[in-house]
């Protein structure tokens, strides 16, 4: 079968990396680990080492505000590695991927394995209201590999490989299937009217895709004598920014309503189905929680947020959540009737040798096969012939 592979090399040439996957994926308390293999140069080293890092940068304030040193954004290193020198691994601590990679390219090839914390948060682009260019706000991934005589020293941009990654979460599809739709019901009593008025709200299902479109069942029994001028319903995104107290806001992703002219009298029943698709280009008065994502370009509302503990919060995360909220609009004499039902957003388990996303500064080699491999023509001549066939 087909294998992706992304090719990232340092501007002097004398370092490649070549990674298996930029995502690692958070599943209930568990990260997959981040593999691959970095070829180096032995006549560029000399005594030097070789040092992997993968760092989380959290920025919280826009970039263009920086001024006179202040910075709106912290790091923490989440794992750290020696490339080279290195104890060589046993074969069955290696990857499939990285065991072919190592035979072809030769003994300067050296295995990568990264593994992240579980508490590492999810990637999360914010899209501030107001218009931005910088830098983007949110939780990113950053691997860096670079030369050094210290691990502790600033890498020189010649000699060092920097490449985005992202962690993310997916969904099962028989999760789909074991989750029940939900549903939520009120009842109100009026002082001074007889009567009860009883809204009920059911989702089709809890979870949903990012292209999905929501179907919203309400059901409205007024026994009671006041008069139901409008229902109003809402997907809202709750985003709330751990580091802050204060850091927590809504955004409007849908809306509908009922018709202005067709109230529901005293002693009437409705029951309809209303519509809604997650859109992004709504109401966000401070910002919009966006996936994290390597292209700019790219619009995917942020998927929820999924804690095995919800006490358990990384300080450097965003957690994202989503609602239906059903207004029931009364008289002006008298509050509307809310009703709050969750639910998630989630994207669906990529299928076997998908293709992943990839930025401009890194070369993604397609049909990366253990045929090609195991070849004998050059390493040189492989790598550029696959390179130029992706292209």
């Amino acid at each position: 079968m087909p294998t992706t592979v992304f090719k990232k090399q340092s501007p002097n040439g004398q370092i490649t990396l070549y990674l298996s996957s930029r995502e690692f994926v958070y599943d209930h308390g568990k990260v997959t680990p981040i593999d691959g293999v970095v070829y180096i140069d032995p006549l560029y080293l000399k005594d030097r080492k070789v040092y992997a890092i993968v760092v989380l940068v959290f920025r919280y304030g826009r970039e263009d505000e920086e001024v006179m040193g202040l910075k709106f954004y912290t790091e923490a290193v989440l794992d750290f590695k020696q490339v080279y020198p290195c104890e060589t691994p046993s074969e069955e601590d290696l990857s499939v991927l990285q065991s072919n990679l190592i035979r072809k390219l030769g003994k300067d090839a050296y295995p990568l394995t990264l593994r992240i914390s579980s508490h590492a948060p999810p990637s999360v682009r914010l899209q501030p209201a107001r218009p931005y260019n910088g830098s983007p706000l949110g939780v990113t991934y950053d691997l860096k590999v670079f030369v050094g005589e210290r691990p502790e020293e600033k890498p020189h941009k010649r000699s060092s490989v920097r490449i985005t990654l992202r962690c993310m979460q997916y969904v099962a599809p028989e999760t789909l299937l074991s989750t029940a739709s939900p549903c939520a019901s009120v009842s109100k009593t009026f002082i001074f009217s007889p009567g009860r008025l009883e809204i009920e709200v059911l989702l089709d299902r809890e979870i949903y895709h990012h292209d999905d479109v929501m179907h919203i069942h309400v059901t409205v029994n007024n026994n009671s004598n006041k008069t139901v001028h409008k229902v109003k319903v809402y997907a809202l995104q709750h985003v709330n920014v751990c580091m802050f107290t204060n850091g927590r806001f809504k955004n409007l992703i849908g809306s509908t309503e009922t018709e202005d002219k067709h109230p529901i009298p005293p002693g009437a029943s409705i029951s309809r189905d209303f519509n809604i698709k997650p859109m992004s280009c709504l109401k966000y008065p401070v910002a919009l929680a966006l996936e994290g994502s390597f292209h700019e370009e790219s619009k995917f509302l942020a998927s929820s947020t999924l804690l095995v503990d919800p006490k358990d919060k990384n300080p450097y995360g965003v957690i994202v959540s989503y609602e239906v909220k059903v207004k029931a609009i009364l008289g002006c004499m008298d509050k509307p009737i809310t009703i709050h039902l969750p639910f998630k957003l989630l994207h669906p388990v990529p299928a076997e040798g998908s293709m992943e996303q990839c930025d401009g500064t890194c070369k993604m080699t397609r049909s990366f096969t253990t045929d090609l491999l195991e070849s004998e023509d050059s390493v040189c001549g492989d790598v550029a012939q696959l390179v130029m066939i992706s292209a």
